[in-house]
């Protein structure tokens, strides 16, 4: 029988709302959000969305205008500044620019949290040690922050946050800096402690990649609310919010292939038995053959100008941008033939000699 998932944390109508000369910015709007314990939960949203400010009121780095925050089990606003601290301890935090000690050594970074604990200067030493070797710089203890690599510094960071022996790692844009094979790598770590520790590690990114690489559930945020929320494999493989679709088609690279097509000269006009078309396939779909079904059915010729399978969790979800053409009705019944197999069919751009509608180019 399956262990019943705990929550961890809870955020019950939550607000943030900041004073300004103008008037009142509601940073975070109404927000209700549950976390398991051992999730990876990434919380996805662009510049401004309020992602961050809504993280940071998970250990009152921000404090809540309203609303209500427990991490395991406490209601943090209730309790006293020694057990807010106390608290605090067991919620680390990494960020996008290191945030280390440059005067100190690796390992005097990794052991600047447990300077306030009544353990003794071996103790702390043979514990930030261990810590390095968890994130794989050992050898880097005597060195200092200005002498490592940017992924270098975030392991040091991700140490230094794991030195309390923390419940909840959040992660705000931690990767932002790093490049993409750098990025892997932390993220793969990240993963590690997860399953290893059994942290539960909440990601703030805006980067659909790294959603998924290890996130198991996701909340897409748009001006301060959660405007979509779920599994990451049936969130982005179905959203139901155009923002979300605009994430998944980005990582994709969709909108990147449809405009390069829409600026093709030798494309921006179709003949009367042309039809442009934008095909999304989830699941099965991607493993079958239905556009050679499509072809041989209906006698219709396909050119695929652009083709891409991107996988989400255990759901495979692929893309397709290809000029259909035959006559007016194998054309429709062929559409037709792909919507009842599961594929969805966006019509991009129709024959008659018409250019292509930029407006009406787009993925929905």
């Amino acid at each position: 029988m399956a262990e019943t998932a705990r929550p961890i944390i809870k955020l019950q109508d939550v607000s943030v709302t900041f004073q300004s000369t103008d008037h009142p910015l509601r940073a975070v709007d109404h927000v209700n959000l549950t976390i398991n314990q051992g999730d990876i939960y990434g919380i996805i949203g662009y510049s401004g969305a309020g992602k961050s400010t809504l993280v940071r009121t998970i250990n009152l780095l921000q404090l809540p205008t309203s609303g209500a925050v427990t991490v395991s089990g406490q209601e943090l606003q209730k309790l006293s500044a020694p057990l807010l601290r106390k608290a605090r301890k067991k919620i680390g935090m990494i960020f996008q620019h290191f945030n280390l000690l440059n005067s100190r050594t690796v390992l005097n970074n990794v052991e600047y949290p447990l300077l306030s604990q009544p353990i003794s200067k071996p103790q702390r030493h043979a514990k930030a040690k261990k810590l390095l070797e968890l994130v794989g710089l050992r050898e880097f203890e005597k060195s200092y922050p200005d002498q490592l690599s940017g992924g270098q510094k975030q392991r040091v960071a991700i140490a230094r946050a794991l030195a309390n022996d923390p419940d909840v790692l959040i992660s705000d844009e931690a990767t932002s800096a790093l490049d993409p094979k750098t990025t892997t790598d932390i993220l793969k770590l990240l993963k590690h402690l997860n399953a290893t520790l059994g942290l539960t590690i909440v990601l703030i990114t805006h980067e659909m990649q790294v959603i998924k690489a290890i996130c198991r559930h996701v909340a897409v945020m748009d001006q301060g609310k959660i405007i979509e929320r779920g599994d990451v494999a049936e969130v982005f493989s179905n959203p139901q919010q155009a923002l979300t679709q605009d994430f998944v088609d980005s990582a994709a690279n969709v909108m990147e292939a449809l405009d390069q097509i829409k600026a093709d000269q030798s494309l921006q006009h179709l003949s009367q038995n042309e039809r442009l078309l934008f095909l999304k396939f989830r699941g099965q779909a991607t493993k079958q053959s239905l556009i050679s079904d499509l072809t041989e059915l209906y006698h219709l010729k396909a050119n695929i100008l652009f083709g891409n399978i991107e996988r989400i969790g255990t759901t495979s979800i692929g893309y397709l941008i290809i000029i259909l053409s035959g006559e007016t009705k194998q054309l429709a019944d062929g559409i037709n033939f792909l919507n009842r197999n599961g594929v969805q069919v966006h019509l991009v751009a129709t024959g008659n000699g018409e250019a292509i509608d930029h407006d009406q180019a787009t993925v929905s």
